[in-house]
C-alpha cells in the first residue's frame, strides 16, 4: 500500500473511533474500503501495464 493509501486509512480509521454516531461510523468504514480497493486496482492496472509491456508477443 502506498504512503497516501495508508495515511488515508488511518486518518478515517482514528475519525471513525472518536465518533458517537453510527451513521458515520458506517460512512468512515466504507470510505476506508474504497480507499483499499482503489488501490487495489491501481496496483492491477499497473501490473497489467508491466505485463503488456514486457510481452514478447509485442515485441
Amino acid at each position: 500500500m502506498n504512503d497516501t493509501t495508508t495515511w488515508l486509512i488511518n486518518q478515517l480509521t482514528e475519525l471513525k473511533q472518536d465518533d458517537q454516531s453510527f451513521i458515520n461510523k458506517s460512512l468512515y468504514q466504507a470510505a476506508i474500503e474504497l480507499a483499499k480497493e482503489q488501490e487495489k486496482r491501481a496496483q492491477q492496472s499497473q501490473d497489467e501495464l508491466d505485463g503488456r509491456i514486457w510481452s514478447p508477443d509485442k515485441w
